[in-house]
């Protein structure tokens, strides 16, 4: 086959699946179809964590085995015009690209298949839910044995802000520690007129709102990146009653390990004041670590990708994404790599950060992500 079938491949699996988006845990049709596609190019499934599931193609048993991550879930929004496919199920949309990334991945899959006796490795695809709201598909492949046997470690984003045919690499941080949190608050209501009856919840939510605030620019090295997002206030019953419970939900985000630690440490530290004050306050607490690439990994990605797309296309001093990425459970459990795809064209007005709407793209991008993912497999 040549590329332009490739391609013209990749493009048409990315908009079935742009079409057809399901939220993390739900990616029912979408496991189906994927599957299906893998099943006629030879791989052998492996119905892993509910949704998810992995391909392998086997070579040889003196190869080792290669492992390459495409996420599946979209995001809770109804998708706006804009983009040369819209999605058919409403109020849910592909506005991260794992589209794209499942469209890549099947791609490299085809590519390696008509190939595979070029292969100097064996294969497994990792087909992976639930990695949008911190919904951990990567814990929970990890903990069905997705891995196992599994040598090294492969995966990408998309990025619309970096222009298509180049990619950022380099080894070390390319993420954030990602802590999303709610807290109920709960405290006594009481008559507006008479307030040392009660005991104020929307209050003591105001005051942690200000203390998180004041862990940034107290407590943290200003040299060192960190947050504190609190995006969500809900309070109240009626004007003239004190709120008996407040709920305040948001995200801590860091890069180093030290000041994440001290981050969720200082927060902890308020939450016991409000209840050392006298309020209940319970906490739910979810998040990923950094994605930290080893550096073996990234130098084979990083010397693949420039025979391929050229030197001055490997963005080796891109800043770390300071969202956060489940990819990083698998890198704590093997060697591999991560690499942030270029989507965008900003020469056709192709910019657009994650998760904006619509979320527009540059499909060019996936017959790279593909040829990248081939050559380190060794096509």
């Amino acid at each position: 086959m040549n590329h332009q079938t490739y391609h013209d491949y990749g493009v048409s699996m990315r908009r079935h699946l742009h079409q057809h988006p399901e939220l993390g845990r739900q990616e029912c049709e979408t496991q189906l179809w994927c599957v299906n596609q893998l099943k006629q190019m030879g791989y052998d499934i492996t119905i892993c964590f509910g949704t998810g599931f992995y391909a392998d193609l086997h070579v040889s048993d003196t190869l080792p085995r290669l492992a390459f991550r495409a996420d599946m879930d979209a995001l809770p929004a109804t998708e706006k015009p804009g983009e040369v496919v819209i999605s058919q199920n409403p109020g849910v949309a592909h506005l991260c690209g794992h589209d794209l990334h499942m469209a890549i991945a099947l791609t490299a899959a085809r590519m390696m298949s008509d190939q595979r006796t070029r292969l100097q490795a064996n294969i497994r695809f990792l087909f992976q839910p639930s990695e949008e709201m911190f919904r951990g598909g990567a814990k929970g492949m990890i903990g069905e044995g997705a891995l196992e046997g599994v040598d090294a470690v492969y995966g990408l984003h998309n990025d619309p802000q970096i222009d298509c045919g180049q990619i950022a690499v380099h080894p070390g941080i390319m993420s954030s520690n990602g802590d999303q949190f709610r807290l109920n608050i709960a405290g006594k209501s009481a008559h507006a007129s008479s307030p040392h009856l009660g005991l104020d919840a929307l209050s003591e939510a105001v005051r942690l709102l200000t203390a998180f605030r004041a862990i940034i620019t107290d407590r943290i090295d200003p040299n060192k990146a960190a947050l504190i997002s609190t995006c969500m206030l809900n309070a109240g019953e009626a004007p003239n009653i004190l709120a008996r419970t407040a709920e305040l939900q948001g995200s801590i985000r860091s890069f180093d390990p030290t000041v994440h630690k001290m981050l969720i440490g200082s927060f902890m530290e308020e939450i016991q004041e409000s209840r050392r004050r006298g309020y209940t306050v319970e906490l739910e607490m979810r998040g990923y670590p950094a994605v930290n690439n080893h550096p073996a990994e990234t130098q084979i990605l990083t010397e693949t990708a420039r025979l391929f797309l050229g030197e001055e296309n490997v963005l080796t001093d891109h800043p770390p994404m300071v969202g956060s990425e489940d990819f990083s459970f698998f890198l704590n459990e093997k060697p591999g790599a991560f690499f942030f795809l270029g989507s965008g064209d900003h020469s056709n007005g192709i910019d657009n950060p994650l998760h904006s709407n619509p979320f527009i793209v540059n499909e060019d991008c996936i017959l790279i992500g593909a040829t990248i993912f081939s050559m380190l497999a060794g096509l």
